[in-house]
């Protein structure tokens, strides 16, 4: 895509990459023109309306193991009165025309810097993920993508979550458990004085200097 035309839409640098990459063509839809959208718009009710209704899924694998299923058996059999002819005859005709996907596909994960909380967890989309106890107030990068999320301190990596989509969840790490709970009962020990600190034996400074032989 030419920097020019990426200009007049008004793109973001990543997504012109992204879409000149695939070889896609970017539509821009003008403002105020609802009607511009209104096949988007019916996609997702169609799926709203005929596929999300009493499902539950376990993972986002579930979800689109089900919808896998669900499209083959039920949407591409369905008669589009639009295409005037069922949807997965259409398909069959559309793939002559596509091109097949390049070998390597971009790199669509989120990249972001998040402050870590006093209870030493990172926030992304709404879930916390725990991060190793010490780091209260950093900031930390973090790359999401749609099945992980990985947190790294000055380019190391710390933690690594498999991502959840259930909002206001916490994903705690065992590691991370154990070694907060320690930390915790340190702190406990100071804070109450119940803390044994060995006798240091001076004699072995008195051989070091000499002194007395």
């Amino acid at each position: 895509m030419r920097p020019e035309r990426v200009a007049t839409l008004g793109l973001h640098d990543e997504v012109a990459a992204v879409a000149g990459y695939l070889g896609l063509k970017i539509v821009v839809l003008e403002p105020a023109r609802p009607e511009s959208k209104g096949q988007v718009e019916r996609t997702v009710e169609y799926l709203e309306g005929s596929f999300l209704p009493l499902r539950r899924f376990a993972s986002l694998a579930d979800l689109q193991e089900q919808s896998d299923v669900w499209t083959a058996d039920v949407a591409h059999r369905r008669h589009h009165r639009r295409v005037g002819a069922r949807v997965a005859d259409a398909l069959a005709v559309e793939r002559g025309h596509l091109r097949a996907f390049p070998a390597v596909l971009p790199d669509t994960d989120r990249r972001t810097e998040v402050r870590v909380t006093k209870d030493g967890f990172v926030r992304v989309a709404d879930v916390d993920y725990s991060v190793p106890p010490g780091l209260s107030g950093r900031r930390l990068h973090v790359r999401a993508s749609l099945t992980e999320v990985v947190v790294h301190c000055e380019g190391t990596e710390i933690a690594r979550h498999r991502r959840s989509y259930v909002p206001a969840d916490v994903v705690l790490a065992p590691a991370h458990a154990r070694a907060l709970r320690l930390a915790r009962e340190a702190r406990s020990r100071l804070a109450s004085g119940d803390v044994e600190v060995p006798a240091v034996d001076l004699a072995r400074y008195d051989a070091l200097a000499g002194v007395g032989s």
